[in-house]
């Protein structure tokens, strides 16, 4: 399952993934806004993440002007894995080396088939799970749990 969430200046991109999504069989859960009416953006951000911890098998995928603030609200959430992604090599590092479980995309600075490759990369890279990758997951994990 892929969540999607978005702010109002990341509306647009956020729909139109969301038909390339489903074009291709994936199942997406569309967690708003439903409107390019100003949102407060942390609400949604901290939806999708709540959503996407609940099963290592989830995804997120938050869409805004810059993806910075989206970015730093679903960090909040524990088990969250948000990377901000606005290119094809970061969409992979950010799987391979990371582990990420969501990416934020910035709507300003990406074209929308920038987006929707972006995306299938994303979806189609796995965890390396190399030794280094690892142990730092594995830190990042342990700041979580001393907070």
């Amino acid at each position: 399952m892929i969540f999607l969430g978005s702010d109002r200046l990341g509306f647009k991109y956020k729909e139109v993934v969301k038909r390339y999504l489903v074009d291709r069989g994936y199942q997406v859960n569309d967690m708003g806004p439903n409107s390019e009416k100003d949102v407060d953006f942390p609400k949604y951000a901290e939806m999708v993440a709540k959503k996407v911890i609940a099963d290592p098998y989830f995804r997120g995928i938050l869409f805004s002007r810059t993806g910075i603030g989206m970015c730093i609200a679903a960090n909040k959430v524990k088990g969250a894995f948000a990377a901000l992604v606005y290119n094809e090599q970061l969409s992979v590092k950010s799987r391979e080396e990371n582990d990420t479980n969501i990416i934020c995309l910035p709507s300003e600075y990406l074209s929308e088939d920038s987006a929707k490759e972006i995306v299938a990369i994303w979806l189609s890279t796995s965890f390396s799970g190399s030794e280094d990758s690892t142990r730092h997951i594995s830190l990042i994990r342990t700041i979580e749990k001393n907070d």
